[in-house]
């Protein structure tokens, strides 16, 4: 039960770290369009 709830955490975490990237990359293209 508690490796299930490790995995649970690390789910979220990367969840949250990969969304993070997403809208990170999605700000950058933005501003080079306005280059």
């Amino acid at each position: 039960m508690e490796a299930y709830g490790v995995t649970l955490v690390n789910l979220i975490i990367w969840t949250g770290l990969f969304l993070f990237l997403l809208r990170l990359s999605r700000r950058m293209t933005e501003i080079e369009r306005e280059r």
